[in-house]
């Protein structure tokens, strides 16, 4: 089911056998998006090794689940993966679990449509995410779009990284009217 057509994008619900477009994607998007070498978060932390580990495919699969409690969509340019949204139900709020849209592609309106979809589908209660806390950019658009920081910050490890790696990350949240 196509939701949207606009400037030669297409937006329709994720489909499972996405996964290889959409881990590439996601690998690309986390290398411009992510990347802080005073950090130690090097491109190889976010390397294709890495988001083809099974801890990281199983993720991603479980990102592209379509049911009555989660939705997913994907933008497309012809047959080109460029951007992507998922939005769970977790009872007292949604949690937006993934929003990427490829660097090429950035402020094209893409964000936008995808953002619009998920807000219809959460319209109901709060949407809370967590992000990278050196993720300026994408913090600066979730506060424009509403979201407001959350007090308190925990650090994210991936597996995959070096030993005693770890990224500083906040919550946030957009409060909603019921």
């Amino acid at each position: 089911m196509l939701y949207f057509f606009f400037m030669g994008i297409s937006i329709h619900p994720a489909k499972i056998f996405d996964l290889k477009d959409y881990t590439k994607l996601l690998q690309i998007t986390y290398q411009s998006a992510y990347t802080e070498d005073s950090l130690g978060l090097t491109k190889d932390c976010f390397s294709e090794e890495v988001f083809s580990s099974r801890r990281m495919q199983d993720y991603l699969l479980s990102n592209l689940h379509v049911d009555a409690k989660q939705k997913a969509w994907l933008a497309f340019d012809d047959e080109k993966l460029v951007g992507s949204i998922t939005i769970e139900d977790k009872g007292k709020e949604y949690e937006l679990r993934g929003f990427y849209v490829h660097p090429k592609y950035q402020s094209r309106g893409i964000g936008s449509k995808l953002w619009t979809l998920a807000l219809d589908f959460g319209k109901d209660k709060d949407i809370a995410l967590d992000i990278y806390a050196h993720n300026k950019k994408s913090i600066s658009i979730y506060e424009k779009w509403g979201f407001k920081k959350e007090d308190g910050i925990f650090y994210k490890h991936w597996p995959e990284w070096p030993e005693g790696l770890k990224a500083k990350a906040i919550n946030m949240r957009l409060k909603r009217k019921v």
